[in-house]
């Protein structure tokens, strides 16, 4: 999962509760290899099917789609549901991914969230296998016990205790829950996913050679590749976790300036330019914040205009996603923060305590704090 909001690559194909579903161009390319690992076999068994073996193995893949989409939907569904802001659900050439926001979470919300895709994917394992006896024989028999095989093997695959799988958010919120520390979950979880790798490559490679046996190049291939993905996830993981460590020893107050609200309806007159009275924020009539208004741009409207130039016409708009409600919880206040600066790639934010304008964060400010706390030189 990511929690990055961009908007993905790939033919949209659904919605689930609002939230969009894409094929990535890049299943395409999974979808070849299911097709030719699968239909030279079916060919070989059903040569009266000719070349429409290769059309059932294309069927194999569309199963494999719909497990993977209903796994992530299960992802997006559980992530809303507990208050979160979810993105897009993507299949790609590595299954799938949900990106969300995972701010405000706790360790039982994130173990909820990561759990449900595998239970998703036996449950329809289960139903498959129910239904299969009951298949004629032939092509139906077979796509429902491949797709019941698929759908147990993705739920145990990805309960493999370590980042990036499903089984790895486990092992996070479980420490997040013992230690109350949610980076240290990340660094043990992400740990954890490197310990995974090493022990798929050995039992996978490793285990053959050993027995005298010599792994076909498929297998090594995949086993390579597939270890290599996990390896760059649970190293990123390792990262993230020990970003969020700095943030916590960051406490948001040190960067947040006083702000003072202005009424959209509001003329320059009305506003006292001195910076030492907290920083102008436009307000609409709910009080909801809608734009800075600058020294330098009030400064531009001569005196004598200033009782008939409203606000709206100097002050500068920005993003709907721009304003940031504090819950109290330093660290998680910081995540937000940070999420929503890397999400909307403002240049400052407004923070709400209550629904109350508390005041203005500046990137700059966050920036050199966070680089203070780690101990580097400021930026020029």
């Amino acid at each position: 999962m990511a929690a990055s909001p961009d908007r993905p690559s790939g033919l949209r194909v659904a919605s689930v509760g609002g939230v969009p579903v894409y094929v990535g161009s890049s299943w395409l390319i999974l979808a070849v290899v299911v097709i030719a690992l699968v239909g030279p076999g079916i060919a070989a068994d059903r040569p009266d099917l000719g070349a429409l073996a290769y059309g059932v193995g294309a069927l194999y893949a569309v199963g494999l789609l719909v497990a993977v989409l209903v796994h992530e939907a299960a992802h997006a569904v559980v992530a809303r549901g507990v208050g979160h802001r979810v993105h897009a659900v993507v299949a790609d050439i590595w299954g799938g991914h949900t990106t969300y926001d995972p701010s405000r979470g706790t360790p039982g919300s994130a173990a909820a969230i990561a759990v449900v895709g595998p239970l998703s994917n036996l449950v329809l394992g289960l139903l498959a296998w129910g239904v299969h006896p009951f298949a004629p024989e032939g092509v139906p028999s077979g796509l429902l016990g491949a797709f019941a095989f698929v759908n147990v093997l993705l739920a145990a695959f990805n309960l493999l205790p370590g980042l990036p799988l499903d089984g790895g958010q486990l092992v996070e919120a479980a420490v997040w829950r013992l230690t109350g520390s949610r980076p240290r979950g990340r660094v043990v979880a992400g740990w954890c996913g490197r310990a995974v790798v090493v022990v798929v490559v050995v039992w996978a490679i490793g285990l053959p050679l050993l027995s005298g046996a010599r792994p076909d190049l498929f297998r090594v291939v995949w086993t390579v590749l597939i270890c290599a993905f996990l390896w760059q996830g649970a190293t990123a993981a390792i990262a993230a976790g020990q970003s969020l460590g700095v943030l916590a020893r960051l406490d948001p107050a040190r960067v947040i300036r006083p702000a003072r609200a202005v009424s959209e309806r509001a003329v320059l007159a009305d506003v006292d330019p001195q910076a030492a009275h907290g920083v102008p924020v436009v307000v609409d009539a709910l009080g909801r914040p809608l734009a800075l208004l600058s020294a330098a741009a009030m400064g531009g409207v001569p005196e004598e205009l200033r009782e008939r130039t409203p606000v709206s016409a100097v002050m500068a708009r920005q993003p709907s996603e721009w304003v940031v409600p504090l819950e109290g919880d330093p660290e998680e206040d910081l995540i937000a923060l940070v999420r929503t600066f890397q999400d909307t790639r403002a240049s400052h934010l407004a923070v709400t305590r209550g629904g109350v304008l508390a005041g203005v964060v500046s990137v700059h400010e966050l920036g050199a704090a966070l680089d203070e706390v780690q101990g580097r030189p400021p930026r020029p």
